[in-house]
């Protein structure tokens, strides 16, 4: 914890302003986690696009026994055991052994990359908790502080760690801006990287090397355990904000910034709250608002979207309904020339669609609102000028798809008529040409194809 919790006889601004303006240990902290959270962040971006976030969990159970045989090294030679420099050297060895020791049973092994992290983090953690409890016998063992890189003991940082800090975050963000094309190959298509002959092996372990700093930096943060979260966690929320690699990086980077700084000030606010924790619920937050509010993948821009399409498809399939329904009673708009078509009935397009009655009267609201169709007082339905247009468009992609399939596929009438409402809405302006180039071929009509199922037939 950082602080000791509020005074329920001071306002909070005056709490806040005193411990978290002025008292310089507590700007130290924050500036620490929120350079933890920008790396963990940037980092953690490429590490899930590799598939490999399971990887950083295995680096840091394997930084545990790094630490206790520093510390038992430390204390053979006649030291107190207590030198924070040579402990996280311990874990950054240790932590490299364990990284190199999945790449070799994955390279030289039949061992899938899962069971391979599975083994080696569940006995590299082993041995460091047998390593701990020897630790523990130790009349320096209770004094030397290693239950902090488990958990994580922020409030314990001091200026020299926060140099440490941002000497290594600066390390890492100039690697990764260096390095961000062969990154970006690497991630997303490593065989072809391979084939046109970079050094696939080296950039596996420049991303292990900056999985392992974050580890080192975020062992005195919040703990060997907890660091996983910050290099999955804010990576994770950022790909529901966007599908650009340099914005998910950018989203990534400010997620786990604002974790860190935020997790720190609440573990100041609130009474014993750990920093580490407080720090990792913040992010969750984070990532549960991103889950439900992301902007490219949230549950709620999801359906959002999908009713957006429902609603698309319905408006096309009602117009498509009208004007074949003109067309079979011979009464076929001109696309060229005329500002409205002749009236259908609303029952003859209710015996068409075959749809529920609430559905039914809001295509038919929809596309009144867009003014593509009137409704008379009769209860007919008239196509304006543009409602002919976008009708006439609706028709001519389904009877060119429904002769894409009845060709192509060998399907029933009926299956060829489904087929098209369903793959219709997706096709693009490419698809459409190759369909027409492919009915060019074949000798048919590319203005307006005869329909496979005619309303009569």
């Amino acid at each position: 914890m950082i602080g000791s919790g509020f005074d329920l006889g001071e306002p909070l601004f005056l709490h806040f302003r005193r411990y978290a303006m002025f008292d310089y240990n507590t700007r130290i902290v924050i500036l620490c986690a929120g350079l933890l959270g920008v790396i963990a962040g940037m980092v953690g971006v490429y590490l899930i696009l590799r598939k490999r976030s399971l990887i950083g969990d295995a680096i840091c159970h394997a930084a545990l026994p790094g630490l206790a045989i520093s510390f038992l090294t430390h204390v053979a030679f006649g030291g107190d055991g207590k030198n924070l420099f040579w402990l996280l050297i311990g874990a950054g060895i240790s932590g490299t052994a364990g990284s190199l020791a999945v790449i070799g049973l994955r390279k030289w092994s039949n061992l899938k990359e899962d069971a391979a992290l599975g083994i080696v983090l569940s006995v590299f953690f082993g041995i460091g908790m047998a390593l701990f409890s020897i630790v523990q016998q130790y009349p320096q063992g209770n004094a030397a502080g290693l239950e902090n890189f488990i958990l994580g003991k922020t409030a314990s940082i001091v200026a020299s760690d926060a140099t440490t800090i941002t000497v290594a975050s600066i390390v890492v963000i100039l690697a990764l801006l260096l390095f961000r094309k062969e990154l970006k190959l690497l991630c997303f298509d490593s065989l072809l990287a391979t084939a046109q002959g970079w050094p696939v092996l080296f950039m596996d372990l420049l991303l292990l090397a900056c999985v392992l700093i974050v580890v080192i930096v975020g062992a005195n943060i919040v703990g060997v355990i907890l660091v996983i979260a910050l290099l999955v966690i804010p990576p994770a929320s950022a790909r529901f904000w966007t599908h650009s690699l340099p914005k998910t990086i950018l989203v990534s980077a400010l997620i786990g910034a604002s974790s860190g700084i935020f997790g720190a000030l609440s573990s100041l606010l609130i009474d014993r709250v750990p920093s580490g924790a407080a720090i990792v619920l913040v992010a969750s937050g984070f990532f549960c608002l991103s889950l439900f509010l992301g902007s490219e993948r949230g549950l709620l821009w999801r359906v959002w979207s999908l009713g957006r399409q429902r609603i698309r498809a319905d408006q096309e399939h009602m117009l498509r309904a009208i004007f074949e329904l003109l067309e079979y009673q011979g009464k076929t708009p001109h696309v060229h020339g005329q500002l409205r078509s002749e009236s259908v009935v609303l029952s003859d397009l209710v015996r068409m669609r075959a749809w529920s009655a609430t559905r039914f009267k809001n295509a038919i609201r929809q596309i009144c609102n867009q003014g593509w169709a009137t409704i008379n007082e009769e209860g007919a339905a008239t196509l304006t000028a543009s409602g002919i247009q976008q009708s006439f468009r609706a028709v001519r992609r389904h009877r060119l798809l429904e002769l894409y399939f009845a060709r192509w596929a060998d399907l029933s009438p009926d299956a060829v008529d489904r087929g098209a409402d369903y793959t219709e809405h997706a096709l693009d302006d490419d698809l459409l040409a190759e369909l027409e180039k492919d009915a060019i071929v074949m000798g048919d009509s590319i203005e307006l194809p005869k329909s496979v199922h005619p309303i009569g037939s």
